[in-house]
């Protein structure tokens, strides 16, 4: 997993940004929330942070200032890997460390968008085919026949996240919709398919399977969502 910095005087907003994250990313981990760039600093030359957010309201000299002192030995690990939140800064000049400053009233959903664009920078990369086989061989594990439609829409849907981190907040609403697009079918009839997939798997695998892939206490039919979260972090694993 990425270690994720946020730097934040506003501990409500902090906290927002860390349940937004947990709820909806399996590849990064709020490393820790600083209410200082000083504390940030500090961690930040430690060299083990992949994606920092600063939400301030420091003027841009002040930000370049602090963001000199990163160690020399970390430049090349934290370029463009910096979000600025701030109302108080429509622009900025180029800087090696900054990826983009947008608004702190930014809309969460986008916000993890531009996030992710960092971290898919940061995860190494593998061919589609190989995604597609890993996916499938995992969905096969746990029981999903694979000639059924519902079980490709599924792992489509997994490979959507993985590549370009749409959220999986809402599958009908971010990934069920290009999904239906791209086999000319209705949002309905994959959701449909999807989850007349997951059913057929829950009958079909092995109770103590069941239990350890998905960390089930009781023996309870898992949602695609938790199908889809599962088999991430195992990608995740695997790459």
């Amino acid at each position: 997993m990425l270690n994720l910095l946020i730097i934040s005087k506003d501990i409500d907003k902090a906290r927002k940004i860390l349940n937004y994250i947990s709820e909806n990313s399996n590849q990064i981990r709020i490393y820790s929330i600083v209410n200082s760039l000083d504390e940030g600093l500090e961690i930040l030359n430690n060299g083990i942070i992949d994606v920092t957010l600063i939400n301030t309201d420091d003027k841009i000299n002040t930000i370049y200032t602090y963001l000199s002192n990163i160690s020399d030995s970390y430049i090349e690990k934290y370029k463009k890997t910096m979000i600025i939140l701030s109302n108080n800064i429509s622009h900025i000049h180029s800087n090696h460390y900054i990826c983009e400053c947008i608004s702190s009233e930014v809309d969460m959903s986008i916000l993890f968008l531009k996030i992710n664009k960092i971290v898919k920078n940061k995860l190494p990369q593998i061919t589609q085919l190989t995604l597609s086989n890993k996916i499938n061989k995992e969905l096969e594990f746990i029981g999903y026949n694979l000639s059924y439609n519902g079980t490709k829409y599924l792992s489509e849907s997994i490979a959507l996240i993985y590549n370009n981190y749409y959220s999986s907040e809402n599958l009908s609403k971010n990934i069920y919709p290009v999904i239906a697009k791209k086999h000319n079918k209705t949002v309905n009839t994959i959701k449909c398919n999807i989850i007349s997939a997951t059913n057929s798997m829950y009958y079909k695998c092995n109770e103590i399977k069941l239990k350890q892939y998905f960390n089930l206490c009781t023996t309870t039919k898992p949602k695609p969502k938790l199908v889809i979260h599962t088999v991430l972090n195992k990608l995740y694993d695997f790459i």
